[in-house]
């Protein structure tokens, strides 16, 4: 009992960070992820349409920073790759070749502080190796959740420098045009933890 007490406790203190897809479109940015949501993606759908982007900086660089050596050219190089559900949004949407999901992808940019790259596409079409198959890297194909990669780490071939860039996959039509609500899961499971807390307390007490 006094383990399980201490499990909680120290579970309490330091909750892993968990984050899915909000249905809210919430702004908030993908954060990394030490506990990945296990469930998988399920679709009776043919065909997976994503959104199809990179920011304009990529595109500015395309070949001067040799981008063509690790990504795909997406549908459009625009600034509204960052949020291409907004109102005047003119980002393109494709048809996966593969049945796999679609990804988002934030990289921070070594160009000043805060600075993000945001791309977005098919799993199965962004990278022009593709992504590792392996590992944790390798489920993202057909498992939604969102976790912190380098970009070493991320792809199969090519030469890329390192890089931090946060992943996020799903499954559903343009399911990747969504922003990650980081706090919404988090807030939800603490209560619930302190209440079981308090319980075990008052069982040992009387």
């Amino acid at each position: 009992m006094l383990r399980m007490i201490s499990f909680l406790l120290l579970f309490y203190l330091h909750p892993p960070i968990i984050q899915a897809y909000s249905t809210t479109f919430s702004r908030l940015e993908p954060i990394s992820t030490r506990l990945i949501l296990g469930s998988s993606s399920s679709s009776t759908a043919d065909n997976q349409r994503c959104y199809s982007c990179m920011s304009k900086y990529y595109g500015a660089l395309w070949r001067f920073a040799g981008y063509t050596r690790i990504y795909q050219e997406p549908g459009l190089f625009t600034d509204s790759c960052r949020d291409p559900q907004a109102r005047g949004s003119d980002v393109p949407s494709t048809i996966c070749k593969e049945k796999t999901n679609c990804v988002t992808m934030v990289e921070d940019l070594k160009i000043g502080t805060g600075a993000k790259g945001y791309i977005r596409g098919c799993w199965g079409s962004v990278f022009l190796f593709g992504f590792n198959r392996t590992g944790t890297v390798g489920a993202l194909a057909e498992h939604s959740f969102c976790h912190t990669f380098n970009l070493t780490q991320l792809v199969s071939g090519g030469r890329p420098e390192e890089s931090s860039i946060n992943v996020c996959s799903c499954r559903g039509p343009l399911c990747n045009g969504s922003t990650i609500n980081t706090s919404s899961t988090r807030t939800t499971i603490l209560p619930i933890l302190l209440a079981t807390l308090i319980v075990i307390f008052m069982s040992l007490i009387f």
